[in-house]
C-alpha cells in the first residue's frame, strides 16, 4: 500500500511546476521533521512513502523532481533501492540524495557508486537541505534560486542541558516560528522514544539480534534529529554490539544506560516545551 502524506506546498506563485519531492523513509517522525524545514518554501511540494517496496511504484505516479531516501530500512535495503531506481526508466535520471544516519566514508561512496547524487546525514540544518534540493533541481531542469538564510539562535526561555541535548539543533527548531510545531516534535519524540526503549530492552532480555539492531537504529535517527547526541551515540553503541559480537549480546548495564540518558533527555526537552509555551 503507497502511503502519502500531505504536500508541504502546492505551486510557486510563478505558476511553474513546483520541485516535487519525493522523501523515503520508514519513519514517520523523519517525514514530519523534513516537512516541517521546507513548510516555508513556497515552490517546493512534498511526498513522503514510508514502505520502501512502494517507493518505485509512488515515483512513477507523482514523478518527482528528486528523491530523498534513507538507506537503513526493513523491507529493502537502501543501496538496492538506489539501484532500482536508476534502473527504472521514469527515475532514471531523477536525482536520489541518500538522507541517512551513518555518517562515514564507506557508506557515502559505497551510495554514491551504487548510483546516488549526494549524501546527507540526517537530519541536516534547513539551510543545507534546501539548498541541495536546490541545487539538484537546477541540475534537472527545475527549481530557483536559494533563499537567504539568518543563523537560527536558541531562544533565552528554553534552557537546554547541554549534555543532553545540542543547543544549535533545538534553536533550529525553535527559531522556526512554529510553537505548535515544536510541541507537536516533541510529545511525538517522548512517546515514541518511551516505546522503543522499553522495546529496547526486552529484546535485549530475550536477546532478539534482529530487534535490536531495528530498534537501536530507528531510535539512533529520531535522537539525532532531535539533537540527542548522547543517546544516539548509545544507541550506536548497542549496533556496534551486534556487529561485533557473534552471538549479537548487548550488555544489559548499556541498555540501563540508555534508559537513564533517556529520562535526562525527556526532561531537558520537557523545559524547552515549557520555555516554547511561553513565547
Amino acid at each position: 500500500m503507497i502511503e502519502q502524506v500531505p504536500q508541504t506546498t502546492r505551486h510557486s506563485s510563478e505558476g511553474r511546476r513546483p520541485i516535487v519531492v519525493l522523501l523515503v523513509d520508514d519513519q514517520q517522525f523523519v517525514g514530519a521533521a523534513v516537512g516541517q524545514l521546507l513548510a516555508a518554501e513556497s515552490d517546493i511540494e512534498l511526498h513522503c512513502c514510508h514502505q520502501a517496496v512502494d517507493a518505485i511504484a509512488m515515483a512513477n505516479q507523482i514523478t518527482p523532481t528528486l528523491i530523498l531516501q534513507d538507506l537503513v530500512m526493513p523491507d529493502i535495503d537502501g543501496l538496492t533501492l538506489v539501484r532500482l531506481f536508476r534502473a527504472n526508466p521514469l527515475t532514471a535520471g531523477t536525482p536520489v540524495i541518500v538522507l541517512s544516519g551513518n555518517d562515514d566514508a564507506a557508506t557515502r561512496n559505497r551510495a554514491l557508486a551504487d548510483g546516488a547524487a549526494d549524501y546527507l546525514v540526517k537530519l541536516p540544518p534547513k539551510a543545507d537541505l534546501i539548498a541541495c534540493i536546490r541545487r539538484h533541481a537546477l541540475r534537472n531542469g527545475d527549481g530557483t534560486a536559494p533563499a537567504p538564510h539568518s543563523p537560527a539562535t536558541l531562544s533565552q526561555q528554553a534552557p537546554v542541558d547541554d549534555e543532553a541535548l545540542d543547543r544549535a539543533t533545538i534553536g533550529a527548531f525553535l527559531e522556526m516560528g512554529s510553537p505548535d510545531f515544536v510541541r507537536s516534535l516533541i510529545d511525538r519524540f517522548a512517546q515514541e522514544a518511551g516505546s522503543q526503549v522499553r522495546t529496547l530492552g526486552d529484546a535485549a532480555e530475550r536477546q532478539d539480534r534482529a530487534a535490536l539492531k531495528a530498534i537501536a537504529h530507528s531510535l539512533k535517527g529520531s535522537s539525532l534529529i532531535m539533537g540527542a547526541t548522547r543517546l544516539g551515540a548509545l544507541c550506536a553503541q548497542v549496533e556496534a554490539q551486534l556487529a561485533g559480537t557473534a552471538g549479537g549480546v548487548v550488555a544489559a548495564a548499556l541498555t540501563t544506560e540508555i534508559d537513564l540518558e533517556l529520562a535526562r533527555v525527556l526532561n531537558a526537552l520537557a523545559a524547552v516545551r515549557e520555555g516554547n509555551d511561553q513565547r
